[in-house]
């Protein structure tokens, strides 16, 4: 059993999110070896949804890997949403902070105003895709460990 930070992997609850189905079984091959507990979400609107049925429940998230161009929501508004909180008749989600809930974009949009906006809304880290897994195991082990330290 692999562990980060002392606590095993199979124990963290992430969140893929990623309109194109296939991105999320690459993904989620790529993150196997970690055996987190993966759920999936193809748009913005099912992510919040799920990020608002399980906040505050042993079953939150530990930190979510969001693409940010997506129909009707898109990652950007995602970020917006877990960061500042969201109360606006659909959802009804807390804010969150970097640490209690990294947020780590995975996205094709690479240019420097992208990136920019990304990690200025809130995001932990910004990936490119094609994503390296070497650096995306990285990240991700970066984030949680922060995220255990933050609350050990």
């Amino acid at each position: 059993m692999k562990q980060i930070a002392g606590k095993d992997t199979n124990q963290f609850k992430v969140l893929l999110v990623d309109d194109i189905p296939l991105n999320l079984i690459l993904l989620e091959k790529m993150l196997r070896p970690y055996e987190f507990q993966i759920e999936k979400a193809y748009n913005g609107r099912l992510a919040l949804q799920m990020i608002q049925e399980r906040q505050d429940t042993p079953e939150a998230f530990d930190l979510a890997i969001v693409d940010l161009m997506m129909p009707e929501i898109d990652g950007y508004e995602v970020i917006k949403a877990v960061r500042h909180g969201c109360d606006n008749g659909e959802f009804t989600i807390h804010a969150k902070d970097k640490q209690e809930f990294p947020l780590i974009i995975l996205s094709g949009m690479n240019f420097n105003d992208d990136i920019t906006k990304g990690l200025s809304m809130g995001a932990n880290q910004f990936l490119t895709k094609p994503v390296v897994m070497e650096r995306l195991y990285t990240a991700v082990t970066e984030e949680l460990t922060k995220k255990l330290q933050t609350t050990a």
